[in-house]
């Protein structure tokens, strides 16, 4: 079968380095099997990432320098994974918002990050965005969701789930990887040193056997409360904490789901 959306010039909003890879790095395989464009957009650097930063610089009190220069590592993370999946770096653009605050951005109606997105998607034009998903538990990953469905109405979109799940009827397709796309997958995974650092076995799960893209989500983006936020966050932390998270390919509970493996494609 083949996808059901065309991958000529495809757009991949990360909301965090990693989050290009572990949503994607399958479909990213695939669209430059079939000769089409790549552009990673990361929408923050994750420089506020403060346990892993503690962990492995021996610090407890973190500043504005010191997440500066995590940040910076974060980028140069994400260029080596992109470099080994074969994106060039000049496909990645790093818009620099807050690590942790979009939703915050969101709820005081700014509109930089809504306006760079609508700016971007009119130069590229492209066939397919892929975006974050409001049904995900992390309030980056929402708030993104709803910047770039409202920057980007009359666009082909299609989105991942990482913190979470998504209602099963939402789901569009699965795409099913080869072992050698697992393993480039896995290594591209594994450039993200500073995230494996504590949470080792929960980033590797992600390079898992398949990746789950859902439909777009006109219908459902929003801009949320702090109370909201705060609730869905102290959710997604005890999940992390106790080691209850979904492994790859178990984001969505669809059991005759649409399937397509990475030696086929469409680039019309």
């Amino acid at each position: 079968m083949r996808l059901p959306f065309s991958v000529q010039r495809v757009v991949i909003l990360a909301p965090h380095p990693d989050d290009d890879v572990i949503a994607a790095g399958g479909l990213i395989q695939r669209v430059l099997a079939a000769r089409g464009d790549v552009h990673v957009l990361f929408i923050t650097d994750g420089e506020n990432n403060p346990w892993p930063q503690r962990y492995l610089e021996r610090k407890l009190f973190i500043g504005n320098a010191d997440r500066a220069k995590w940040g910076s590592m974060r980028r140069a993370e994400a260029l080596c994974s992109l470099a080994s999946l074969g994106v060039p770096e000049g496909l990645a653009t790093f818009l620099a918002f807050p690590d942790q605050g979009i939703a915050a951005l969101a709820r005081r109606r700014d509109l930089r990050l809504h306006d760079r997105l609508r700016d971007i998607v009119g130069q590229i034009q492209p066939t397919l965005i892929v975006s974050p998903s409001s049904f995900d538990m992390h309030s980056d990953h929402r708030a993104i969701a709803y910047y770039l469905h409202n920057a980007a109405p009359d666009s082909a979109i299609t989105t991942y789930v990482i913190h979470g799940s998504a209602p099963a009827d939402r789901l569009l397709c699965k795409i099913e990887l080869t072992q050698c796309d697992l393993q480039r997958k896995r290594e591209g995974v594994e450039c993200h040193q500073s995230q494996l650092a504590l949470s080792r076995e929960r980033f590797l799960s992600y390079a898992g056997p398949s990746e789950s893209f859902y439909s777009a989500e006109f219908d459902v983006v929003r801009v949320e409360s702090a109370v909201r936020e705060k609730l869905i966050g102290l959710r997604q932390g005890t999940r992390v904490l106790f080691g209850i998270y979904p492994r790859s390919g178990e984001r969505a509970s669809r059991p005759h789901s649409p399937s397509v493996s990475l030696g086929e494609s469409s680039t019309k």
